[in-house]
């Protein structure tokens, strides 16, 4: 079990960061979708990364070795290689340690979660229908919206390919940790990456949980009515940033940033590390068979899932309220899988 005094512990003696990593350094990532705005700069931010040998960049735009041959051209950090088009998909994921797909159509205004399923599901089944045959051991991570649904679409169809392994799997959810702290760092004036605060739940604005009772340092702490004022912040900060965006765009640059930390902790687990990442993943312990949550991973994966919190009773009656929502939406992925596979795609 993910205890308390074991997250305080990787949070601030990252004692096992550089004693404990076997040097199997130097890995090889794929960013899927890097022509997004997203994918652009998350791109970007690990071509800062010096654990990264080589960064295979993949979109269905061309445009993607436009984005390569910047990248090439600014000095140090991994060498770059650009793949365009489902002939290529192999090439860009082959002998990658992780995969990192990215979202090619962000959530919108008005967008519905069904209607980012339907746009985003044909996207990742050609990913789940390429990982097999060419790179079944690598690190799956995607941040493709909606989390509740595409997870649990993916994993149904790695099943039926025969290549799921619950362990590699990753819904990237680290934007609403990073989104927790920025605001409680706020609250608090304090530097919010001195804190850290586990969410837990889902990924969508009704199944976000944000733990305030769980707060580290454990000597910080807010009121009830801050935590529910920050909870309500947390939650629409999504909405937040499209309505200022007039609904051309999504919060692409907090996303990169997120996917880029996300990241950096998998990392520091490929290299022979271990590490908490906070991802949405096979966890029944909540009443759910995906659940969001601070997890611990080491070089094969995930080694253990978050199983217990101490909560406020606002916190418990947000998570019984988040449960059966998350239920719904991971049918909704398991069941849009017979819609898209009696499709002819190839």
């Amino acid at each position: 079990m993910i205890s308390h005094k074991l997250l305080s512990h990787t949070l601030f003696s990252k004692c096992l960061k550089g004693t404990q990593i076997v040097q199997y350094k130097y890995i090889q990532v794929s960013v899927i979708g890097a022509a997004s705005e997203i994918g652009k700069n998350v791109a970007l931010l690990l071509k800062l990364n010096h654990l990264i040998r080589r960064l295979q960049i993949y979109d269905d735009d061309n445009t993607v070795h436009g984005i390569c041959l910047e990248l090439a051209r600014i000095p140090g950090g991994p060498t770059v290689t650009s793949f365009s088009g489902d002939i290529f998909l192999p090439a860009a994921v082959r002998y990658s340690r992780l995969v990192l797909m990215v979202s090619r159509v962000p959530r919108k205004l008005g967008y519905t979660r069904e209607q980012m399923l339907e746009y985003n599901a044909l996207p990742v089944q050609k990913i789940c229908r390429t990982l097999p045959e060419h790179n079944p051991d690598a690190f799956f991570a995607i941040s493709s919206n909606p989390i509740n649904s595409i997870i649990s679409f993916a994993s149904a169809l790695l099943n039926n390919y025969r290549a799921y392994n619950k362990y590699k799997l990753f819904g990237i959810t680290t934007i609403d940790t990073v989104r927790t702290r920025a605001l409680l760092g706020n609250a608090l004036r304090v530097n919010p990456r001195h804190l850290h605060v586990p969410v837990i739940g889902g990924h969508s604005d009704n199944t976000i949980v944000p733990l305030f009772s769980n707060i580290l340092p454990s000597h910080y702490s807010i009121t009830q009515s801050q935590a529910e004022t920050l909870t309500r912040l947390v939650r629409k900060s999504g909405n937040d940033v499209l309505n200022l965006k007039v609904g051309v765009d999504a919060a692409t640059h907090a996303m990169a940033w997120s996917i880029n930390e996300f990241t950096e902790h998998l990392l520091e687990a490929l290299c022979g590390g271990y590490t908490i990442v906070n991802s949405y993943t096979v966890n029944p312990h909540f009443g759910t068979k995906f659940f969001s949550g601070p997890n611990k991973v080491g070089p094969s994966g995930i080694i253990e899932t978050c199983r217990s919190f101490v909560m406020s009773e606002y916190e418990r009656n947000l998570l019984d309220q988040a449960v059966p929502l998350i239920n719904r939406e991971i049918a909704q992925g398991e069941d849009y899988i017979q819609e898209i596979e009696s499709r002819k795609h190839f």
